[in-house]
């Protein structure tokens, strides 16, 4: 009886062992080599809102990311005649579409940088690489800048290297050219007192590549220690405070609709700090920043009296990855020239990009 006693216990403690090295060696082991998921081998599929002859959207996915032969109709290229306009969905973007979703680590940008084509003379300048959301594009919080409106700027590299350092699963991606560092504006003439330019520059991509993994299910420590499949296990259940505070905290939609709320009121109240508090400091848009914003505002509430903003058919899109959202919907603004009385009215349809900022949400471009 004590050998059976004894023979049971050694197997236990085989078995104990056995899981302990199994969760172990799930601890320790090196990650992985990451995949490079935007290659039309690995079922990736590119397309491009235009491209300049010889150079089409497949080019970015063909694993080459050689520039000597970009004469030879290697890598995507698009002109840059969006910017003789300020309407941002003019901009020329290449997309790329996976095969699957996936855990996405690192996004890497070859732009042309040869002998004949160097990358500080010819290469791509600035621009946003961003996914898709489900209802939008929001812009993939890179690494290595703080921007929120750029990916990059400046730029006089080949080769780009953009670190994923927050939980960003996606199937979708997109790269949006603002410049290239070969953009001229020449000038035409005068639209009023609007100088028109002709614009040349030709923003050029050799490749993008996208690294990760594909997106995993979810394990715990617990699973991989007992083998248990993730189905079966029970979700964990909220405290009675967990559950209060999540009722009393406003939702990231709420505070935004505060802020708009807050903006129609400042107009209405003619209240230039109440208008000015919804904008960023940090705010640009078409080359408009917040002291522009502001000055407007400022001679608008100056010249007119019995205001009336109205905004309508809002929608909000909070992008957790970037901690931006983007509000599309339509606005009604009546006003009367305090010189005559004679009310008047313009209405349109707007679309504001708001970014996470201390402790509330502000605009930070206007579309």
């Amino acid at each position: 009886m004590l050998r059976i006693c004894v023979l049971c216990l050694t197997l236990l403690l085989s078995v104990m062992a056995c899981k302990s090295q199994t969760l172990q060696e799930h601890l320790l082991e090196p990650p992985p080599p990451l995949i490079n998921f935007a290659l039309s081998r690995n079922g990736a599929i590119a397309e491009a809102s235009q491209s300049v002859p010889n150079h089409r959207a497949e080019e970015v996915i063909d694993g080459d990311t050689n520039s000597e032969t970009w004469d030879e109709g290697s890598g995507w290229g698009s002109s840059l005649e969006h910017l003789r306009t300020s309407d941002l969905n003019k901009r020329p973007y290449v997309s790329v579409t996976l095969a699957k979703p996936v855990d996405i680590r690192e996004i890497v940008m070859w732009t042309i940088n040869s002998e004949k084509y160097p990358a500080p003379q010819f290469g791509l300048k600035d621009y946003r690489i961003e996914y898709w959301h489900g209802t939008g594009w929001g812009l993939i919080p890179s690494g290595d800048t703080k921007d929120k409106q750029y990916t990059a700027r400046d730029n006089t590299k080949g080769k780009r290297v953009h670190e994923v350092r927050h939980r960003l699963i996606a199937s979708k991606i997109r790269l949006v050219p603002v410049s290239s560092n070969d953009t001229v504006f020449n000038y035409q003439h005068m639209a009023g007192r609007r100088p028109v330019y002709e614009v040349d520059g030709i923003a050029r991509v050799m490749e993008l590549e996208v690294w990760g993994y594909a997106a995993p299910e979810v394990h715990t420590l617990k699973q991989i220690a007992q083998g248990i499949p993730p189905e079966s296990m029970a979700h964990p259940v909220a405290t009675e405070t967990q559950n209060r505070k999540s009722q009393t905290e406003p939702t990231i939609k709420e505070i935004i609709q505060n802020v708009l709320n807050r903006y129609e009121l400042g107009y209405d109240m003619a209240d230039l700090t109440k208008v000015m508090s919804c904008f960023s400091e940090a705010y640009l848009s078409n080359g408009r920043t917040y002291q522009d914003v502001k000055t407007k505002a400022s001679e608008f509430f100056e010249v007119y009296h019995q205001i009336d903003m109205t905004l309508t058919d809002i929608d909000i899109h909070p992008n957790i990855a970037d901690d931006t959202a983007i509000v599309t919907g339509g606005y009604t603004l009546q006003y009367a020239p305090k010189a005559n009385g004679q009310v008047e009215q313009m209405s349109g349809k707007l679309t504001l990009v708001f970014a996470s900022e201390a402790e509330t949400w502000r605009i930070i471009r206007a579309e």
